[in-house]
């Protein structure tokens, strides 16, 4: 009788809990897997914005292939979840009740610090869209089984390289992509005695003029010959692992190497050989013979990577040696908190200087000049720019007569080299050669459709000038010359860089654009 009165109490008293406080205990689970979603999408508010209004400009391929990606990993979800209910009678689903394993939380925090470092340095959203994607699918991590996550790790990176890179991409890192490759080949042209000058993404020759367009930048080679390896290691089951990243450090070196060698190839029989019909054949196979050629040794170099091994697991919690800080009462708190300071920090990168970067020139009286509107491209191309502030005049000074056109902007994304205008208003190149103009002003000197016309540009900040492109780039990494000046002077007929009213209209000009420069900094 007393053991069945106190069997009878037992129960009663643990039914209490359960009927008088489950509200406040959801309430509680769910919200710390809240706050910290919260948080880390504040923290990456911007590339949530540019992912969803550049997202309808991906191409219909990419949309079909991030949809079969996103069905595909659904399928995989739902077989994992069934064969985890027959093997150990358990559904390893979602749960709210966040786990803080070592390499979900790892990937989450380096890319949300990586993030914020680039934005800092040089602000390339398409770069910060794949940080933040694997910064999301680490959170993930913290809520879904281990073993699905570590499986579907390369889907992830799929999906962080598809995503992103649009029709926008060459804008972003393809532009320094080209102005590498262009300066790599002129190293390896001049090895071959062939003089050559590069200049942002074209070639100048002694004998002509050769073009590194978007496609010969190598991104998509790059982005395709990554692809080609993480869906090979998805569908193979390969572990991410040390001798994995090893496979795709050669694969990308391989990638690189086969596009500079097709550019080098194209513009030596385009313009030594003098065979620029033959070049345009040969332009697509080579470089699908080279991506094919690199994505089948990267293959077999995959095939040394072991397989990945699942671990057994109990529920949604793996094994104690992958979690950390695991009974620390103030563990998931903090983590809350660091991700709240990143997202702090995230919206400090994003206050923006003055964005006016230069104010009006005044030319000296003896320089004639009046304003003239840009061209329908020119107002396309600056259109996508509304900080950018453009000035374009015609000019007479002297003898000298011409057109002198200066974009002030804040960005390297900005510019790009006044030789392709020249060669889309269908005036040819000659000849291009680095000149020194005045003492304080280093430029590019060209020669004009068969010599008969004469241009020189540079660029231009409160503190030096340069003719090279990678030196503007290299500003916005330091920050030690935040605005710039493009100046393109185009004059009506052939004259020669040595020419005094030359130097003098070039220092006049310079004199202008730094005074104008120095009194926007006096302003601000």
């Amino acid at each position: 009788m007393s053991s069945g009165i106190m069997q009878r109490t037992n129960i009663t008293d643990s039914a209490i809990p359960d009927s008088v406080t489950p509200h406040p205990a959801v309430n509680l689970v769910w919200l710390a897997p809240f706050l910290l979603a919260l948080a880390w999408f504040w923290a990456n508010i911007s590339a949530v914005k540019w992912l969803l209004s550049s997202f309808v400009e991906i191409p219909t391929l990419y949309k079909i292939v991030i949809g079969f990606l996103i069905v595909a990993l659904v399928v995989r979800s739902s077989g994992n979840c069934v064969s985890a209910a027959l093997e150990e009678d358990r559904p390893p689903g979602f749960s709210p009740n966040f786990v803080l394993r070592r390499y979900p939380l790892l990937l989450m925090l380096s890319a949300g610090i990586c993030s914020i470092a680039l934005q800092y340095i040089i602000d390339i959203k398409q770069v910060t869209v794949l940080l933040f994607i694997l910064g999301t699918y680490g959170l993930c991590g913290l809520f879904v089984e281990q073993n699905f996550w570590q499986k579907n790790l390369p889907v992830a990176g799929l999906l962080a390289c598809i995503l992103p890179f649009n029709s926008q991409f060459n804008s972003g890192l393809g532009l320094p992509a080209r102005v590498l490759t262009a300066q790599v080949v002129e190293q390896l042209l001049s090895m071959l005695h062939v003089g050559a000058i590069s200049s942002y993404d074209i070639i100048v020759l002694e004998n002509g003029i050769a073009h590194v367009d978007v496609p010969c930048s190598g991104i998509k080679t790059l982005l395709v010959g990554t692809l080609f390896l993480l869906a090979a290691t998805w569908l193979e089951g390969r572990k991410l692992s040390l001798r994995w990243l090893a496979v795709g450090a050669a694969n990308l070196l391989m990638l690189v190497s086969a596009n500079t060698a097709r550019v080098a190839v194209l513009v030596l029989v385009s313009e030594v050989f003098n065979q620029p019909n033959l070049a345009q054949i040969m332009h697509v196979p080579l470089g699908i013979v080279g991506l094919v050629c690199a994505s089948f040794v990267t293959w077999l170099m995959l095939q040394r990577v072991p397989k990945f091994q699942p671990k057994k697991t109990s529920g949604i919690s793996a094994k104690s040696n992958s979690k950390i800080l695991q009974n620390h009462p103030l563990a998931k708190p903090g983590i809350i908190a660091a991700v709240i300071v990143l997202a702090v920090m995230a919206q400090l990168s994003h206050v923006e200087t003055s964005k006016m970067a230069i104010t009006p020139l005044r030319l000296p009286e003896y320089i004639k000049s009046e304003s003239i509107p840009l061209n329908a491209s020119e107002q396309k191309f600056f259109g996508n720019y509304p900080d950018t502030q453009t000035q374009k005049i015609r000019f007479v000074a002297g003898n000298l007569r011409g057109s002198m056109l200066t974009v002030a902007s804040t960005s390297w994304q900005t510019y790009h080299a006044p030789e392709l205008c020249f060669v889309a208003s269908g005036i040819p190149v000659n000849r291009i050669e680095k000149t020194q103009l005045t003492p304080a002003v280093t430029g590019r000197w060209l020669s004009l459709q068969d010599n008969q016309l004469s241009a020189t540009y540079w660029l231009q900040s409160a503190q030096q000038t340069t003719d090279n492109f990678l030196s503007r780039i290299g500003s916005d990494l330091t920050h030690k010359n935040h605005n710039w000046v493009l100046v393109s002077i185009l004059f009506d007929s052939p004259v020669q860089a040595e020419n005094h009213e030359v130097k003098e209209f070039a220092g006049n000009v310079y004199d202008t654009i730094k005074q104008s420069l120095q009194g926007e900094m006096n302003e601000n």
